[in-house]
């Protein structure tokens, strides 16, 4: 999916790989030639959009600036939707987003500058659901995905889930609350989540809506297991070795198989 935890669940991009990555290795024109740089380059560039291509284009920009010292690239990420308002305006020169451009902001777009903006495809990303590694979840349905983090449940799951044991855990587990974790409005992955997983349905007020997805990786991990604060040690280091050892991903289901949905959802015994 284009792009669920201890007593917590977290919804963030996972990871971005450039589309010649995802479908195999790069083959190149032989006859192709170095890149050589030209003189004259200067000047500043702007970059708004989504958080998600921060790390690539602060790379890209890097070596852009190897070849060219004089040019200053800056870079804003706080949603993919922060970034066509920014280019109509003219506050940006590039606009990373992890979605589409909508119809009415190409159309806003065209208005103010008589052409469509050019849309360049550098990237695939994915959206991740997921629990604590200590939780012993490893699977769950998109209805039931979409019980957890909306109140519209257009899914169809027949109730509304708060808790571990409506999702099959027992014991300890049963009673446990589910605290949840994810982007705000203005991300892409808010939108793409709200339109595949809830069917454009409503988020849960109880959503802990972060401005990035590094912050709904600090969020969480600061929350720890039980969903309280106190586990701010573990956000020294890089975010992919935090996912790594603080975080599971969880395997979607799209159909049950019978006995029903709660089936799906039920960890292997130990």
């Amino acid at each position: 999916m284009k792009n669920v935890c201890a007593v917590a669940l977290a919804v963030t991009i996972v990871i971005g790989w450039s589309l010649a990555l995802a479908s195999g290795p790069v083959k190149l024109d032989p006859a192709l030639q170095p890149y050589k740089p030209t003189s004259g380059v200067s000047g500043n560039i702007n970059s708004i959009g989504s958080d998600s291509l921060n790390n690539v284009m602060t790379l890209w920009a890097e070596t852009f600036s190897k070849f060219y010292p004089n040019a200053k690239i800056q870079i804003e990420g706080k949603g993919s939707s922060t970034a066509p308002p920014a280019l109509i305006a003219g506050t940006a020169q590039l606009g990373p987003m992890s979605r589409a451009m909508k119809g009415t902001e190409i159309d806003q777009f065209e208005k103010k500058y008589g052409y469509k903006p050019t849309q360049i495809r550098t990237s695939v990303d994915a959206l991740g659901v997921f629990v604590n590694k200590d939780n012993p979840i490893k699977c769950l349905t998109v209805a039931q995905v979409d019980a957890i983090f909306s109140k519209s449940r257009r899914q169809g799951y027949k109730e509304d889930i708060t808790t571990w044991g409506q999702l099959g855990l027992t014991g300890e587990w049963a009673s446990k609350p589910i605290s949840l974790y994810g982007r705000n409005s203005a991300s892409g992955t808010y939108g793409f989540f709200k339109e595949h997983t809830l069917k454009n349905g409503d988020y849960k007020d109880s959503v802990k809506e972060q401005p990035g997805s590094a912050s709904v990786v600090h969020g969480w991990c600061a929350a720890g297991p039980n969903g309280r604060e106190g586990r701010r040690q573990v956000l020294r280091g890089r975010p992919g070795q935090r996912l790594r050892r603080e975080l599971s991903a969880l395997a979607l289901s799209l159909r049950v198989r019978q006995p029903g949905a709660e089936q799906a959802a039920r960890p292997a015994d130990p």
